[in-house]
């Protein structure tokens, strides 16, 4: 996963934990895509400063993730959600089908709350 994509994802999750000049770098650096030095001209600091502020909260956001793990939970839940829809595929049709409607809906709402657009990872 690119440094870009895993700082989106913990933003996500940690970003409410930034300060707020933290997160408005953070913000116009990794969403936005803004230089160092555009995002220094806007704020009315160094690029250096943005450096150091977007550095630290990198900093932080891999700290909170290690502590917490958050993240990794997310992924492992995925996982498992996407592999139980490609077992209860195989296994529907040797349920009862008075039982298959009601898995049916469990595992789709599984899928709707845990799987981007639904679908497996």
């Amino acid at each position: 996963m690119s440094k870009v994509a895993r700082m989106g994802c913990l933003y996500d999750i940690y970003g409410p934990l930034l300060t707020p000049r933290q997160r408005e770098m953070v913000e116009l650096h990794y969403f936005d895509d803004w230089s160092l030095a555009e995002i220094a001209e806007r704020l009315g600091v160094s690029r250096q400063a943005v450096h150091d502020h977007l550095r630290r909260a990198e900093e932080q956001l891999e700290g909170y993730e290690a502590a917490l793990g958050v993240w990794a939970q997310q992924m492992e839940l995925r996982r498992l959600v996407a592999r139980l829809l490609r077992e209860w595929s195989v296994a529907r049709a040797f349920v009862p089908a008075v039982a298959q409607d009601g898995m049916d809906q469990a595992v789709r709402a599984l899928a709707e709350r845990f799987l981007p657009e639904g679908g497996e990872t």
